[in-house]
């Protein structure tokens, strides 16, 4: 959940969004309560007729938590595409904006929005423009967590809520997948020592990503959706060991430039 403490100030205060501007065109992946932020960094793009294409990776709470109070979805400007994958017999407006609805939240966001959502029913490539394709990657797991990777001028890989050991079976087909991407966004919830105690719940380490990295030749390599139980001090003491040019940890308002 969002969280604010002294000892997680940097890395722990928001839940999973991560924004992508290519030329102007902006996707987002996941919409935890860090899309409020890039809201009010990026006023400007919401005050005229805009094209806003979001990529769910899964629809748990912490994921989808930022929609309550993203007001461009209840407005009539702009164009807003969301998509992802369909988890029961719902419509899939129902199942995304489900919770945002009496006696849970004042506004039943599924009939109040036109925001247009898009199933994602095969791992077939999605043409966003004639130069932006996103490729889903499906996980085995419960929550139907999906990976996406952008193209564009260069590769970027969005692998959240991904439990490698537990997903073993395709993970030759993961490493062809990040191949040669520029960026790996990956999750690192757990410490390698805490990890046993909480495997299967759809969560990975650091030390996987390293493998993944070392396997795949991504050029670089972000950890994130990191467990709010290690504060900065930790995460920063483990960055310190690692190389520098390759790997970090994620933090709020992070900016990479490719």
């Amino acid at each position: 959940m969002p969280f604010s403490g002294k000892n997680t100030s940097r890395r722990g205060g928001n839940t999973s969004c991560t924004a992508l501007d290519i030329d102007g065109h902006f996707i987002v992946f996941d919409c935890g309560s860090g899309l409020l932020q890039f809201y009010r960094e990026n006023m400007d793009l919401f005050s005229n007729d805009y094209n806003l294409d979001i990529f769910l990776s899964h629809l748990h709470l912490d994921h989808i938590i930022g929609l309550s109070m993203f007001p461009p979805i209840l407005s009539k400007e702009g164009n807003i595409q969301i998509f992802t994958r369909s988890r029961d017999d719902r419509p899939l407006a129902e199942q995304v904006f489900g919770i945002f609805r009496p006696p849970y939240w004042p506004v039943e966001f599924s009939k109040a929005t036109k925001v247009k959502t898009i199933e994602i029913t095969g791992e077939d490539t999605i043409d966003l423009s004639s130069s932006i394709t996103v490729t889903p990657f499906f996980t085995e797991l419960h929550n139907k967590t999906s990976v996406f990777k952008v193209n564009a001028e260069k590769t970027l890989v969005y692998l959240l809520d991904y439990e490698i050991k537990e997903n073993y079976s395709r993970n030759d087909e993961l490493i062809r997948f990040c191949t040669g991407a520029d960026l790996v966004i990956i999750d690192a919830s757990y410490l390698p020592e805490d990890y046993p105690s909480r495997r299967g719940w759809g969560h990975s380490t650091f030390e996987d990503g390293i493998h993944l990295a070392n396997s795949c030749g991504c050029k670089k390599m972000i950890f994130s959706h990191i467990s709010q139980e290690y504060s900065d001090d930790v995460l920063d003491s483990i960055e310190n060991g690692l190389d520098a040019t390759r790997f970090s940890f994620a933090y709020d308002g992070m900016v990479i430039k490719l």
